[in-house]
């Protein structure tokens, strides 16, 4: 037909003569085609196979005979009715099903549309599709392919990752894909070109006239992709690879990052394949399995699949056993199946490494933290900037890190897991350094924010000071604060790493540090659970001081959240361990923190109960105001009559109260704690409020919150101006209310989830 002698001619005479050895009669072909064409002989050269073509067609059609003579040089043995009207074009569909459970990546679709938007002939775009291992990369590829093919002409697809070239067992050239996809678009094997040149020059004429999509998956290198891209307007080619082809950039290429699902699509995709019904009992524990599974959509689809194969088992079964596994992906298994089906996924990319790349990627896997800062990769071992330059940037490419700051990277959770394993398999001495040094870098970067945040108080076990830490300027303790509450889930991690390594002291140091967080920003869970691991560790070194004084914090935690009697429960451990510690000072804390939980006992007691429990509140703060002086602690004396006064304030003797209040203001300035002297000057205001004092009140409470405000202290500030508000209010100034009311407004808007 029409179509097999074209594709010869056009083969014949596209070839270089030099590579066309066996293939004499090529020559003549190209010598009577060139005096055939005349004038547009240039075509032959001009690198316009498309005109090139047409100009054939227009021959044969004008002279049949001429057909025939070259139909017979060509040695094609069958007669071709070169008159006969030509077949319809096939239409090359090649892409295999995508997953049936696709969810979410609208936004990727979206960007996909938008690319192939511009169609313009001869600037095909090139996307690489790039993402963890798992993401569900080839899956987005497939679903925007099937989604658009009345885009396309033809629909190409090659799986390129085991292609290897026979002699060197590198990647091949494209030349194998070339020649599939010459078949499948209709040339006979017969009148395949001898040579790659041919053969490539063919694809390119076959793919010029109507759009094509290219999806090539685990393409290795730039030079493997580039010769595949069709000309004809409207087409795409879509790469969807593990390898590092950012070079692809140089060519205009176009870059999409697949991450991991967000939770509603997490929850989406498992409950999608695990049948009816399966994940709907059990929200909390459908919540953690998402997150064990870093919303990994192919480590989701496998639980899925472990749930609708057992009817047994549930998510709650799951979550511990991908919690309690040392190596969690041991549990990312169906029934049947040998072994994990992420950990080959993993393999397969960390073979593809750098020497560098390589022992980075077990480092940040045995470093027991999400978040990995700069200066922990220096105490770590990799000092050599350059080297680990490369090796962060390698990693960064293939998607295996994340950067979420400057100087900050992440780890996706299982691929932590896989770099764990293989650091513990190759090098466990190195592995244990990297753990130890850890340790002790969170340890000296929690210290330097305790004391930005606390300033100088009395610690009972801490590291050398260094003289310029990371923590200056004006705002230090606003920054000092942030960053412990980004790091507050790594500083949990480490610690509970630190009993394997007989690491007791540095537990008890960042365990001890980590109380500037637990202060300001109250997380109770992470409080008992760090608090455990330090008390467990104060009695192996014999350290009742200390167990002491994690007592008495969660003491204050438990009372803050509201359990009265978990917080007196604490604090008769405390006085049980007095006499061990023999520390006075350390008396006068349980006392304090024994007086705060009476008051809080008093404020609930039903009203016949009040009075008792009032009396025996103040003597307690009575007793520790006199044991702190007893021992000569001034900061501690001002606190006693701090939270003395605040007693004496809610009981309704605020008179009293103002007294107390104003010596604690006095002793913490002198004692140089800004924080809560000022604490102390919105009480004063509160309780001159109280007393009908409005003017007075207004004054205090206003230079407490202006305090406030600059050391970010909102929640402190935004009691102080409610405060405000009501005294403004009483002086019948608007504009002061409506200026309060505003900043509270905006305080509220901060505090919600997210900001």
């Amino acid at each position: 037909m029409w179509e097999t002698l074209v594709a010869a001619i056009m083969t014949a005479v596209l070839t270089q003569a030099g590579e066309d050895a066996g293939r004499a009669a090529w020559g003549t072909v190209r010598g009577k085609l060139r005096r055939r064409l005349g004038k547009r002989a240039d075509l032959i050269d001009s690198g316009d196979p498309a005109a090139l073509e047409q100009a054939v067609r227009e021959i044969l059609e004008a002279d049949p005979d001429f057909g025939a003579r070259i139909q017979a040089l060509l040695g094609i043995a069958a007669p071709l009715p070169l008159t006969a009207p030509e077949p319809a074009p096939v239409t090359v569909r090649l892409l295999p099903a995508g997953p049936s459970d696709f969810v979410n990546q609208v936004g990727a679709l979206a960007l996909l549309d938008e690319i192939r938007g511009d169609r313009a002939a001869g600037a095909t775009p090139v996307v690489v599709i790039r993402g963890t291992p798992g993401s569900g990369k080839t899956a987005l590829a497939l679903r925007w392919g099937h989604k658009r093919q009345d885009w396309f002409g033809h629909q190409l697809y090659a799986d390129v990752r085991e292609l290897r070239d026979p002699v060197l067992g590198g990647p091949e050239s494209p030349d194998t894909i070339v020649t599939a996809f010459l078949l499948a678009l209709g040339v006979p094997s017969g009148l395949l070109p001898d040579t790659a040149a041919g053969r490539l020059a063919l694809y390119r004429t076959r793919t010029a006239d109507e759009p094509v999509l290219v999806l090539l998956r685990g393409a290795a290198l730039p030079a493997q992709i580039s010769p595949l891209i069709p000309t004809a307007p409207g087409s795409v080619v879509l790469v969807s690879t593990h390898h590092d082809v950012r070079g692809l950039a140089m060519d205009g290429a176009h870059f999409i990052d697949v991450e991991p699902l967000d939770d509603a699509a997490a929850r989406e995709l498992l409950a999608a394949g695990s049948g009816p019904g399966r994940v709907d009992d059990d929200p909390a524990a459908v919540t953690r399995l998402v997150t064990l599974c870093g919303r990994l959509p192919l480590a989701l689809r496998i639980v899925a699949g472990r749930l609708r194969l057992d009817s047994g088992l549930t998510v709650a079964d799951l979550v511990e056993e991908l919690a309690g596994e040392s190596y969690p992906l041991d549990a990312l298994a169906l029934p049947g199946t040998d072994g994990s089906a992420v950990d080959p996924l993993f393999t397969n990319v960390y073979r593809h490494l750098s020497e560098d790349s390589r022992s980075l990627y077990r480092d940040l896997g045995v470093a027991p933290v999400a978040e990995v800062p700069e200066a922990l990769l220096d105490r770590i071992g990799w000092s050599d900037r350059r080297a680990r330059r490369a090796a962060v940037d390698q990693l960064l490419g293939l998607k295996l890190l994340e950067r979420p700051a400057r100087d900050r990277y992440a780890v996706h959770p299982l691929i932590r897991a896989h770099g764990a394993r293989l650091a513990t398999e190759i090098d466990p001495v190195r592995a244990e350094r990297v753990v130890a040094g850890t340790l002790d870098h969170f340890c000296e970067f929690a210290e330097a924010a305790d004391r930005a945040i606390m300033g100088e108080r009395r610690r009972l076990i801490g590291g050398p000071v260094r003289t310029a830490g990371p923590f200056t300027g004006p705002d230090r303790r606003a920054r000092a604060l942030q960053a412990l509450e980004d790091s507050r889930e790594d500083l949990l991690r480490v610690a509970r790493v630190g009993p394997a390594l007989g690491a007791d002291e540095q537990v008890l140091r960042l365990a001890t540090a980590a109380q500037a967080l637990y202060f300001n920003h109250p997380h109770l869970a992470d409080q008992v659970a760090m608090s455990d691991l330090a008390i467990s560790a104060a009695r192996r070194l014999g350290r009742p001081d200390i167990e002491i004084q994690i007592h008495c914090t969660l003491a204050g935690a438990h009372g803050t959240a509201g359990d009265l009697d978990r917080a007196r429960a604490e604090v008769r451990s405390a006085f049980a361990l007095l006499p061990a510690a023999n520390d006075r000072k350390l008396a006068g804390t349980v006392w304090e923190f024994h007086a705060r939980i009476l008051d809080r006992v008093a404020r609930a007691a039903p009203e016949a109960e009040q009075a008792a429990a009032r009396a025996e509140a103040e003597a307690a703060f009575r007793t520790t105001i006199d044991t702190f002086r007893e021992v000569g602690l001034e900061r501690g004396v001002a606190l006693g009559h701090f939270y003395y006064g605040l007693f004496l304030d809610a009981a309704g003797r605020s008179a009293d109260a103002v007294h107390q209040l104003t010596q604690a203001r006095d002793g913490l300035d002198a004692a140089g704690d800004d924080r809560n002297a000022t604490r102390a000057d919105a009480a004063i205001g509160a309780a001159h409020l109280r007393l009908g004092h409005h003017r007075q009140a207004y004054d205090e409470l206003a230079v407490a919150a202006a305090f406030f405000a600059v050391a970010e202290l909102w929640r402190y500030e935004l009691d102080v101006r409610e405060d405000l508000i009501r005294a403004a209010g009483a002086l019948g100034d608007q504009a002061a209310v409506a200026e309060h009311s505003a900043r509270a407004a905006e305080i509220r808007a901060l505090s919600e989830p997210g900001k």
